[in-house]
C-alpha cells in the first residue's frame, strides 16, 4: 500500500486500474478494480489495520465494479453507486459500444444490496461530483485531500488527459466534464489509470 497524503492511499494490488484508500473515522475504499483481486486488496487492507466503512464506485465499468461484491461481503461495508449507472450495473439496461462486449467476457457479481449516490451527496469525508461522459452517471468524488477521478480524467507524463474516445460514452460531454472538475481545483488528483498529480488552480 502506498502512502500519498496523510490520509489517502492507493493499493498496489490493484495496478491497472486503482484503487484508493481515505482513512478516518469512516474509512471509504474508492472503486474496486478488476475482478479476481478481492483477497489481494483485502491482504492489503489488513495491513492498514482500520475498517472499512464505505466503497464507493465511480462508474459502470468492469474494472471499478469488479470486486465490490467479495469485498463488501468481507469487510462488512456499505457500498454506493452512482444513482445514473445503477440500470447499466444491475443489467437492467446494456453497456453502450464496446463496453457492452467487455461485460460480456468479464462478468463480476451484481451488488444486490446498496445505496445509490448523486451529485452533491455524501459518503464520509467524500462529496460526489457529477462527470458524466466516460459513461452516463459517472462521478468523482472529492475531500480536503483532492479529486478522485475515476476515469474521468486520466493522467500521463504529468499532463491531465483523457481515455480512448473509443471507451467514451459521450465525448463531447466527457470534455465538458473535465473541465468542470478542473475549473478552479487545486488539489491532489487521484486517477485511476495514471499517477497521482498535484494539479494547481487554472481560472
Amino acid at each position: 500500500m502506498e502512502r500519498l497524503t496523510d490520509d489517502v492511499y492507493r493499493l498496489r494490488s490493484t495496478r491497472g486500474s486503482y484503487a484508493y484508500v481515505v482513512e478516518g473515522p469512516e474509512s471509504v475504499l474508492v472503486d474496486t478494480s478488476l475482478p479476481g483481486r478481492a483477497q489481494a486488496i483485502l491482504d492489503e487492507l489488513g495491513a492498514l489495520g482500520g475498517s472499512i466503512r464505505h466503497i464507493v464506485v465511480t462508474h459502470y465499468d468492469v474494472d471499478h465494479i469488479g470486486n465490490v461484491v467479495p469485498l463488501a461481503e468481507a469487510l462488512g461495508a456499505m457500498v454506493w453507486l452512482p444513482a445514473d449507472d445503477v440500470p447499466y450495473i444491475v443489467g437492467a439496461k446494456p453497456r453502450p459500444g464496446v463496453k457492452r462486449i467487455i461485460a460480456a467476457v468479464s462478468r463480476p457479481a451484481i451488488p444486490v444490496h446498496f445505496q445509490t449516490v448523486a451529485s452533491g451527496g455524501r459518503v464520509g469525508p467524500l462529496e460526489a461530483m457529477a462527470s458524466p461522459g466516460h459513461t452516463p452517471g459517472h462521478l468523482a468524488f472529492r475531500t480536503e485531500y483532492g479529486l478522485f477521478a475515476g476515469d474521468a480524467l486520466t493522467t500521463r507524463n504529468g499532463r491531465v488527459t483523457a481515455l480512448p474516445a473509443l471507451l467514451a460514452w459521450d465525448r463531447q460531454v466527457e470534455g465538458q466534464s473535465r473541465r468542470q472538475l478542473l475549473q478552479g481545483f487545486d488539489g491532489w488528483i487521484f486517477p485511476a489509470h495514471g499517477e497521482p498529480l498535484r494539479w494547481t488552480r487554472e481560472d
